[in-house]
């Protein structure tokens, strides 16, 4: 699995669903949904719960399996 570190760089509208997200509090999840607006993401979570997040969470992305 590819590695993308989150910067001020990253495009969040290019984050496909799938993906999956590392949060700065250490939870992980896969993108169920973007939002397509650079900002939010809908994030499923080990526990099942759903979630939307924001870009300021997100501490890295990793690429599709």
């Amino acid at each position: 699995m590819g590695k993308l570190v989150l910067n001020t760089t990253t495009d969040l509208m290019k984050v496909p669903e799938g993906a999956g997200i590392k949060l700065h509090d250490g939870r992980v999840g896969k993108v169920e949904e973007n939002m397509a607006d650079g900002q939010w993401l809908s994030v499923a979570f080990d526990d099942g719960e759903v979630e939307l997040v924001h870009s300021q969470d997100i501490a890295e992305v990793y690429e599709p399996e």
